[in-house]
């Protein structure tokens, strides 16, 4: 499958915040259940430290942070997130949900250009964002995760096949969201395979970068070997 070009709606500012609201619960389930948020959480398990400066490019809902903070609490870990997204409306959504967690702070940035110190953090997350980039964007971007990032930066998002899109257009049917129905679909239509996001990566000037495949047509990058 040729990978797409097309935007998506949520590309673009959403007129009705609350379908844009819909769409957002929409995207939290399918991480929850549907293999987006476990990698991302197995990934700082394995870190091991007591204590974690992550930086979460892309947040949207932040839905993944949230879970990040759940986790870490269970496990005794001190954690703090800081949430960036370009678009304020997902942030003041994304603000309204964390409902005033401490250990939540927000940015609005672009993620190409992300406005912090080499190494400010332990790990950078983007999840479900990378094939919003095309690759002229996307290298930028993983080179930006890769800068910041102490240990490494975590990368999860769709794998493009034709069995995926399939699959996902079936589970968009589900839902009523306009938002859902046209840009679930798309998004594995404008998703990287896993050979052409560890390319990207290697010519971003990842080190070690690897590439692994995960359940429900996902996948997780990083840059520090282990698994």
């Amino acid at each position: 499958m040729r990978r797409a070009i097309a935007r998506e709606l949520m590309d673009e500012p959403v007129d009705d915040v609350g379908e844009l609201e819909a769409n957002l619960r929409d995207i939290a389930f399918a991480n929850a259940r549907l293999g987006g948020t476990a990698p991302v959480v197995h990934a700082l398990q394995r870190i091991g430290a007591r204590s974690l400066e992550v930086l979460d490019v892309g947040s949207g809902g932040a839905d993944i942070p949230i879970a990040l903070v759940r986790d870490a609490s269970r496990r005794g870990v001190e954690i703090r997130v800081t949430c960036l997204d370009r678009s304020e409306q997902m942030l003041a959504l994304a603000r309204r949900t964390a409902a005033g967690d401490p250990a939540l702070s927000f940015v609005q940035a672009d993620g190409g250009a992300l406005p912090f110190a080499d190494g400010a953090f332990d790990v950078v997350i983007c999840t479900l964002a990378l094939h919003h980039f095309d690759p002229g964007d996307a290298q930028p971007l993983l080179r930006e995760l890769r800068r910041v990032a102490r240990v490494t930066p975590v990368v999860c998002d769709l794998r493009r096949s034709e069995l995926a899109f399939v699959a996902t257009w079936l589970w968009s049917r589900t839902s009523r969201n306009r938002l859902t129905r046209h840009d679930a679909p798309l998004s594995v239509r404008r998703a990287y395979t896993p050979g052409e996001a560890l390319a990207l990566a290697r010519d971003a000037g990842w080190q070690t970068p690897h590439v692994w495949r995960e359940p429900f047509f996902r996948m997780t990058l990083t840059d520090d070997g282990a698994r």
